[in-house]
């Protein structure tokens, strides 16, 4: 819809033409007696002054006619501003500005530098636009044809005129400024005055709009980048922790593969081994017996060599009732064919395990028994036999010279508690951190392949216990092992084939 302002054109066209010919002849004869008063005859009679006075004239009649059109226009429109000056300042600004409440700060403050008015000046963006004004047309509240709607709306809003900011033909807003002081109607310089300045507002706000867009994707990209990123670092952790895990399976199974390979060979000895020693258990009462009847008849010289024999026999019974013994907690420790859980006397196994490591820790180390009243852990003895071998031996190896060893058992709560305690050199707190890791060893070369403890690690884990450990260097080391009383986690073996 187009806008009318009232106005008296012939009267201003007038008022400017009386001006001009006034101002020109006023100057015309003032240059005339000036130049008559200050030249020589000489110079004003020559017939090229003529000729130069009007070319000066020329020069000077545009800034003339300039300077009298501003004042007729400030004499009837009242206007006070150079709109090529205003709009060339706020549009370097506007283009230098993304920020939207900074493009709407300096519209308003450049209307109401160049046109000052009572209702104030509106920048109406996006979906702040009145239903009435979206139609992307100039309104005036001086429009006799105006549509009673937007007529209501212009009232509501306080503003006389709206100038519409389109963005490639797209209507994104309006412009809208309120009555002058004056009482004065706007003039058709104002109009375009503010048409220029909204087609500089309109390009601000695109470019505006578009940074925004530009920094919304951004952060989004940037946030799925931080999502990938932090989803790559879980799968990288869990394929980490899967890989350790398949390690640690892969060293258990290997070493429970071994111990139980050596549980054959040892068992496979202790039957040989028992075969000649049974032997000569059993043939020694008798022998005992004959020799006793003989040396009753013999003379005394041979009585003597039979007494003397005699002696012998006892030696022979005393080896190989101790060699009896060997046999019997080897053919114990390694419980061929109890692969499978069962109630197992703990303390059974621990006096099992300090006889087999009695030549480790005889003559030099003390062992200091605290029992208590342990019920039957289901366990899988072989398993649990080689925690305590690994457990006692690594106290006895502690121990440089003569020492003490503490063994504390306790039931309660659910749970039993197996303290292994030594006076040995104690472990590092960094070495601590990693005693439990396989091949990990603080040994010499030769001296172990630091899976003991980790294989220790893995039995009591999958009995559903725990191993803690405590130590200060030069103070010795504490190694309590905790077991549920009703386990429900599953044995090496079983672990890995995938039986309960």
């Amino acid at each position: 819809m187009g806008g009318t302002f009232p106005k008296a054109p012939i009267v201003r066209r007038g008022a400017y033409y009386l001006l001009l010919t006034g101002a020109v002849g006023a100057a015309y004869t003032a240059s005339v007696v000036v130049f008559n008063l200050v030249l020589p005859r000489s110079v004003t009679a020559s017939p090229a002054f003529p000729i130069l006075f009007t070319f000066a004239v020329l020069l000077l009649f545009n800034p003339l006619r300039t300077r009298l059109q501003a004042i007729v226009d400030r004499l009837f429109s009242r206007t006070r501003y150079d709109a090529a000056e205003v709009l060339a300042g706020v549009g370097g600004e506007l283009a230098a500005t993304l920020q939207r409440d900074r493009i709407v700060r300096l519209v308003r403050d450049a209307v109401d530098a160049a046109i000052p008015n009572r209702g104030g000046t509106q920048l109406l963006v996006g979906d702040a636009v009145p239903a009435a004004l979206a139609s992307g047309q100039v309104a005036t509240a001086f429009d006799p044809g105006l549509p009673p709607d937007v007529a209501q709306t212009l009232g509501t809003l306080g503003v006389e005129v709206v100038v519409p900011l389109a963005l490639r033909d797209e209507p994104i807003g309006v412009l809208g400024v309120g009555p002058k002081p004056s009482g004065l109607p706007y003039t058709r310089a104002d109009l375009e005055f503010l048409r220029a300045l909204a087609s500089h507002a309109a390009i601000a706000l695109g470019n505006a709009r578009t940074y925004e867009a530009l920094v919304e994707l951004n952060a989004g990209l940037e946030e799925r980048v931080r999502e990938r990123t932090a989803q790559l670092e879980g799968a990288n952790r869990e394929l980490a922790e899967a890989y350790g895990e398949l390690k640690t399976a892969e060293v258990q199974l290997v070493q429970s593969e071994k111990m139980a390979s050596l549980g054959r060979l040892v068992a496979g000895v202790a039957h040989e081994i028992n075969n000649p020693v049974s032997f000569i258990a059993t043939s020694v009462a008798p022998l005992r017996r004959r020799l006793e009847s003989a040396a009753s008849e013999a003379p005394p010289e041979v009585a003597k060599l039979l007494a003397e024999a005699e002696e012998i026999v006892t030696v022979m019974a005393r080896g190989a009732e101790r060699t009896a013994a060997i046999v019997k907690d080897l053919r114990t420790f390694s419980r061929l064919g109890e692969a499978n859980r069962k109630l197992v006397d703990l303390h059974e196994g621990l006096e099992v395990s300090l006889r087999l490591l009695e030549s480790r820790w005889r003559d030099r180390i003390a062992v200091h028994r605290d029992y208590g009243t342990l019920p039957p852990v289901e366990c899988d003895p072989g398993q649990m036999n080689q925690v305590f071998m690994n457990l006692l031996g690594n106290a006895c190896d502690a121990i440089a010279d003569d020492g003490n060893v503490w063994i504390t058992t306790r039931a309660e709560n659910g749970v039993v508690t197996l303290v292994v305690r030594d006076d040995g050199a104690g472990i590092a707190p960094d070495v601590a951190r990693r005693i439990f890791d396989p091949f990990f060893t603080t040994k010499d070369v030769g001296g172990g392949m630091g899976l003991g403890l980790a294989i220790t690690h893995g039995i009591v884990t999958a009995l559903g216990g725990r191993i803690d450990v405590e130590s200060e260097p030069g103070r010795g080391a504490t190694f309590r092992v905790v077991l549920p009383l009703a386990s429900d986690g599953i044995s090496l073996d079983r672990a890995v084939s995938g039986s309960r």
